[in-house]
């Protein structure tokens, strides 16, 4: 990343088992992040009560809790660090400072987005319809 993206929010360390945030928790402060190093995990609770946990794991030049600031509403996902990280924040406004100044951060914005609906729309397919998830592993 380059100084003009970074002017507009704050870099942090985080040290592995560190959680950022948890479903649920309002938005505080800076809440849009982007990995500069480390690797992240960020669960989806698609059935808390059954516990099913849908891990999306982020690598760098991955953005992440920008759902929710768009939303401007609860955390829908829970982020931890899995291993030692260096992590940018931003809040909704200096996001859009930054992303309007870099086309990379908006690129990898938009293929981080189309990405975790990738997964998104694989997991629900298969919860829907496991015959025809089977089925388009090539099994029968």
């Amino acid at each position: 990343m380059r100084e003009q993206e970074l002017q507009y929010g704050e870099q942090m360390h985080a040290e592995p088992g560190t959680t950022l945030y948890r479903p649920g928790d309002e938005l505080a402060g800076p809440s849009i992040y982007y990995v500069i190093a480390g690797l992240v995990r960020v669960d989806l609770d698609l059935a808390p009560a059954a516990g099913g946990r849908l891990p999306v794991y982020l690598h760098p030049d991955a953005v992440f809790g920008l759902v929710e600031s768009l939303l401007n509403s609860p955390r829908l996902t829970g982020a931890c660090c899995l291993e030692s990280s260096i992590l940018y924040r931003w809040d909704r406004e200096g996001f859009d400072l930054a992303s309007s100044v870099s086309w990379e951060l908006a690129f990898n914005t938009i293929t981080g987005l189309t990405q975790y609906l990738r997964v998104l729309n694989a997991e629900f397919t298969s919860r829907l319809f496991p015959a025809a998830a089977k089925g388009a592993g090539g099994g029968s």
